[in-house]
């Protein structure tokens, strides 16, 4: 039988356990709430950066796609096309933006919250639009990245700076325009470029692809809606410039391949620009979640490409709406997920509803730009003989 003094060192230690458990437990938890804390303010700081690199992007990518925005007068001054090296710093821009939210807040942890949910899985859905296979055909290497390039350009496009001028280089910041125009160019010995990080070998593959694009929708509008006139952009009219060889027999391959589809397909232009659009919108969803996050009230339109293309099958135009899983009801009426974006742990059903479980917080769906009245008029009849 124990003695008074056993039983009470031994209920002395048991409480004294219990204590240091409850203790480190409480540290814990308070270290993780100090933790959530700090990385929800890294998190409206640094929202501001991408947005308006998400901004950035999404309303270049729909000035390209949109095809109301053309005119003959347009195209002559856009010549050869679109500035590759500017889409490219965009497309950079975005993705130093992401790089440095999820390193500043340690990959979003601790963040809990409708809003936070939705942002974790909106920048994943964005990655997974960039680098997925999941497309058929033509498009299951249209504009594709590669993992690793996201990778490097990710860390050639992000440096450590010294923002409050204490001596310590602890931010991050995307490089400029000009900083990215000086490590763009490739290496020329003997010359001023021999400290370029040489990022046109990352950009390069991409930036053929994307021009292809725009190259179809030059020779789609001036087959179509603007005959007899002159295309800048043509193979005839690049053949009388001095450009590069590799480049007219990029061109003479692109028309070998075109009529090639219209052999097989009895389509007038095939313009392998889905993947772009869906990520047009996605962007767009992005932007104005991180405006609802930092709290900005960026107070821009945040303006959507048209989805709705057409192929002509059997002598006729039939249209057909490219899917997306955005959440713009127009396009996404059912508010669904695209099947292959299923996350860890969700249903495995044919889709996810992503309406909130909770009356928190409610995405609302975009009202501009028709109820703001800010839609742009239409230049001519809407053409839909690409698919």
């Amino acid at each position: 039988m124990l003695e008074g003094s056993a039983i009470a060192a031994i209920l002395t230690g048991v409480l004294a356990l219990v204590g240091a458990i409850a203790t480190a437990w409480m540290s814990g938890w308070n270290d993780r709430r100090v933790q959530a804390r700090q990385n929800r303010k890294a998190l409206a700081r640094y929202a501001v950066p991408l947005l308006i690199a998400g901004w950035d992007l999404a309303n270049w990518f729909y000035d390209i796609l949109e095809e109301s925005n053309y005119s003959p007068q347009r195209c002559k001054a856009y010549g050869s096309g679109w500035n590759s090296k500017f889409t490219s710093y965009l497309i950079g821009q975005y993705f130093a933006g992401v790089h440095i939210m999820r390193e500043k807040t340690h990959f979003l942890a601790h963040i809990r919250g409708e809003r936070a949910d939705l942002l974790k899985r909106l920048l994943w859905k964005i990655q997974d639009e960039f680098v997925s296979m999941h497309y058929e055909e033509r498009e299951s290497l249209e504009m594709r990245w590669f993992e690793g390039d996201i990778l490097a350009v990710q860390e050639h496009m992000t440096e450590a700076c010294d923002l409050d001028g204490d001596g310590n280089a602890g931010e991050m910041r995307a490089i400029g325009y000009v900083e990215f125009q000086q490590n763009y160019e490739i290496k020329e010995p003997g010359s001023s470029k021999g400290d370029s990080l040489e990022l046109k070998k990352i950009f390069g593959y991409y930036e053929t692809e994307f021009q292809r694009v725009i190259y179809r929708r030059f020779k789609h509008l001036y087959s179509t809606r603007w005959k007899g006139q002159e295309n800048p952009q043509g193979i005839e009219k690049q053949q009388e410039s001095p450009v590069d060889e590799e480049v007219i027999n990029r061109l003479i391959e692109e028309e070998r391949l075109i009529k090639e589809e219209q052999e097989i397909n009895g389509t007038r232009m095939m313009i392998p620009d889905h993947r772009i659009r869906r990520l047009q919108h996605l962007l767009s969803d992005l932007v104005e979640l991180l405006d609802e996050v930092s709290k900005m009230k960026f107070n821009r339109p945040s303006r959507r490409c048209e989805m709705l293309v057409g192929n002509n099958m059997l002598g006729r135009e039939v249209e057909a709406r490219i899917p997306c899983d955005c959440h713009s009801v127009k396009c996404n009426p059912e508010q669904q997920d695209f099947e292959h974006r299923q996350l860890a742990g969700s249903r495995t059903t044919k889709f996810r509803s992503r309406k909130p479980k909770s009356s928190s917080f409610v995405y609302q769906p975009p009202v501009w730009p028709d109820a703001l009245g800010l839609r742009r008029t239409e230049m001519g009849e809407k053409s839909i003989s690409q698919c």
